[in-house]
């Protein structure tokens, strides 16, 4: 098969990843990144030459646009770039680099927890064009000339949450590439290996990041309400406190809010708490009522940590089942993402 023919076919498999995936409705992100590469030793053979080369660290490049679903899953298409010079060749001091575009199609899945810290993991399929310029000693000649191959690689990673729209990241890719064929300066065929360790940091943006959660505020009965010569209205008994998208960590307000609940407990006589979790509609039902539940737990740890005795707090969660602000489903708004304290 051509080189163009080669490349062809391999972007048409990087194609296919997320072509099941782009039907779902979620939100688009971009992404760039930048950091160091590592090629593994690489056999060169093939007619009667047999040799390997070994390479300086290098750098590389990558620029990403994504799909992430509000199900843990994202897909995106990434352009890679990364450039090694040659170290040896058989052993004897080389001369030359290595560089490589890479057009991979990752399917990633980010492990949600109650931190601004997202581990994540992915795999990725497409191609690769591996261009090898002035690699010798290569018996009595060097190779100039680049080969398309199918390329695969892995990913680990951690996302850190600067804000709802701008997530720093920081993974580590294996990616590696079926031999790449090639021709040396005296027309002998030989085949060669590509494999590459990368460590990438980089910085993503989200399109249509929702707007942050409102302040909390105690939530006062209405017989609280007096007149201004009535006496001070008695203690909030109601209070709500309100979280970031799909998170469960607490914000600086909802602290303020549970440090205000906790200190007015003592003054209205409490038998019980009931803390109830809510979350939006923007992700399945399964997933919003697990994300209600440890909603509802943080702040129930909270409160015990205040001093609340854990027999008096009674949790329980209704997912997206009774938003403060009914919505369509798939809506991310910010007033359903809460937990309400009721103090009997």
């Amino acid at each position: 098969m051509t080189f163009t023919g080669r490349l062809i076919a391999a972007a048409v498999a990087a194609a296919a990843v997320p072509s099941f995936a782009m039907a779902q409705s979620a939100g688009f992100y971009v992404g760039a990144g930048a950091g160091a590469n590592w090629t593994a030793d690489s056999d060169i053979s093939g007619s009667g030459i047999n040799t390997s080369a070994d390479f300086d660290t290098g750098w590389v490049g990558a620029l990403t646009a994504g799909y992430a679903y509000g199900n843990n899953i994202r897909t995106e298409l990434e352009l890679g770039y990364r450039s090694n010079g040659i170290d040896s060749v058989g052993g004897a001091n080389g001369t030359g680099d290595v560089k490589s575009w890479s057009f991979l199609s990752n399917v990633l899945y980010d492990v949600k927890n109650s931190t601004p810290f997202t581990p994540y993991i992915g795999l990725g399929l497409g191609a690769a064009i591996i261009d090898v310029n002035g690699a010798s000693p290569v018996s009595s000649s060097r190779v100039d000339d680049s080969d398309a191959q199918f390329a695969y690689q892995g990913i680990a990673g951690v996302t850190y949450d600067m804000s709802e729209a701008v997530h720093l990241f920081a993974d580590y890719r294996y990616m590696r590439t079926l031999d790449p064929g090639l021709t040396t300066d005296s027309q002998r065929g030989v085949d060669a290996e590509y494999a590459n360790h990368t460590v990438l940091l980089g910085l993503r943006y989200a399109f249509g990041a929702p707007k942050p959660a409102p302040k909390a505020e105690p939530v006062v009965a209405p017989a609280a309400m007096a007149a201004p010569a009535a006496p001070p209205p008695p203690t909030a008994r109601n209070y709500i406190v309100f979280f970031d998208f799909d998170k469960s960590h607490l914000t600086p307000e909802a602290d303020a809010i549970l440090a205000t609940a906790a200190s007015n407990l003592p003054k209205v006589g409490v038998v019980r708490l009931d803390v109830t979790g809510h979350a939006d509609r923007s992700g399945s039902d399964k997933h919003n009522m697990a994300l209600s539940l440890r909603r509802a737990n943080v702040v129930k740890q909270d409160l015990i940590r205040r001093g609340v005795p854990q027999g008096d707090i009674l949790i329980s969660a209704k997912g997206e089942a009774d938003p403060l602000v009914p919505t369509a489903d798939g809506v991310r708004e910010p007033q359903n993402r809460r937990v309400e304290i009721v103090v009997k």
